[in-house]
């Protein structure tokens, strides 16, 4: 018996010992990732891409979401233990063996957790942004701040690229652009007796070749690309207003298969963005609309401008201090943009009430609450704003273009 003890003892504290190991080294390597810019430029360009060629390669050849399943075992696993204790509370410590054999295995699913996300999405949390990588040029350094005059844009301020601040003036040309290039790009395609688009052919291999096709020019975005797939519960992430999910414990780019056709082309590539490391959401905008603008296919490059022109529209209404005067003396959005500017047609919006079963307020306040957390929690001082930077980003691309 004595024997059997100290084996015992000894097994418990091996187990201890790995524990403790494990909590050190996740502890280790986000505060490395906080505290050093440079760690985490170096293990998003020779480290994460490891986990993409093995793990999620494993996990693309998977047809369905690996990471919509891992979510519902997860929660499954902890409701199953929560009413675990509540059973061995009322039974009086009857079950206490079992419970414990439980928690010890939930506390090492934890840290297997722990371990993923912060392998896969905390550490990219603190790398360098898409601008400073690709779109930073030696005479930034010299740039001069334009004088803050009543013609500078207030918010665009507010994500300042090198001290460049852009004026109202710029703002618009760049809206302007946009807003024409989608007008025209609306009238190319052919549309049901509803008047909505559709497209002939494999969007979703079509944005992935867009993807492919840009990372010949910026090297961070070249090689291996997942599988997109469309999410089974797309109703319930439609009540989220989520159009697509990177899953980091599964490394899957999903796909929301409710939302409007127009949407399809820049969400497969804002999240299949991320699974290259781009884990700032401005930055994954910029990247999908790269993508798709860059794209040889003329339903993709509409789709493209489309997906930040509510960005730039938006930004430049509350630069006039939105004065809808004002407003009409700008190019006018086409009533074809304004019908495919859209997140789901009516009708999906009537399948996705239908099927709810918790108030699509509700559930929307609440992945809003989780997501601005999260966000925060990583450093993202703006929260969901980031989204928004993308005029920012949208800006600097344009310098030297359009003004």
């Amino acid at each position: 018996m004595d024997k059997e003890r100290k084996i015992f003892a000894k097994k418990v504290k091996m187990h201890n010992i790995l524990f403790a190991i494990g909590i050190i080294g996740v502890i280790l390597l986000n505060i490395a990732s906080w505290v050093s810019v440079s760690f985490s430029d170096w293990y998003v360009r020779y480290i994460f891409p490891i986990w993409l060629n093995t793990y999620a390669r494993l996990t693309s050849k998977v047809s369905i979401s690996v990471g919509e399943i891992m979510l519902i075992v997860g929660v499954s696993v902890t409701v199953f233990g929560i009413g675990l204790l509540a059973w061995n509370l009322i039974h009086k410590g009857k079950y206490k063996k079992t419970l414990k054999r439980f928690g010890s295995f939930y506390i090492w699913t934890v840290l297997i957790v722990s371990w993923v996300m912060t392998l896969n999405c905390f550490i990219l949390y603190h790398t360098s942004s898409f601008y400073e990588k690709y779109m930073v040029c030696e005479t930034d350094t010299e740039m001069m701040v334009a004088s803050l005059s009543d013609d500078a844009v207030t918010k665009v301020q507010n994500s300042v690229i090198d001290e460049r601040v852009y004026t109202r003036q710029e703002l618009a040309l760049l809206r302007d652009f946009i807003v024409q290039k989608c007008n025209a790009l609306a009238e190319e395609f052919d549309r049901d007796d509803s008047g909505a688009l559709y497209y002939d052919g494999d969007l979703i291999e079509a944005s992935r070749q867009a993807m492919i096709k840009l990372g010949t020019e910026y090297d961070q975005l070249a090689g291996f690309y997942v599988t997109p797939k469309y999410l089974s519960c797309s109703e319930f992430f439609s009540q989220q207003y989520i159009m697509g999910y990177y899953f980091p414990f599964s490394m899957e780019a999903n796909i929301n298969s409710v939302m409007y056709i127009t949407n399809v082309a820049p969400t497969v590539c804002h999240e299949l963005a991320h699974t290259k490391g781009f884990i700032y959401e401005d930055d994954a905008n910029m990247i999908g609309f790269l993508a798709c603008i860059n794209s040889e296919d003329p339903f993709l490059q509409y789709c493209g401008y489309l997906s930040v022109l509510n960005y730039v529209n938006n930004d430049f209404f509350d630069s006039i201090g939105k004065n809808k005067n004002t407003y009409r003396n700008y190019v006018r959005i086409s009533d074809k943009v304004i019908k495919d500017n859209i997140f789901l047609t009516p009708e999906n919006w009537e399948t996705v009430e239908k099927k709810a079963v918790i108030k699509t307020s509700t559930v929307k306040k609440v992945s809003e609450t989780f997501m601005e957390t999260t966000l925060k929690l990583n450093g993202v001082e703006e929260g969901m704003l980031q989204y928004n930077q993308v005029v920012g980003l949208l800006l600097a691309y344009y310098d030297g273009e359009l003004y």
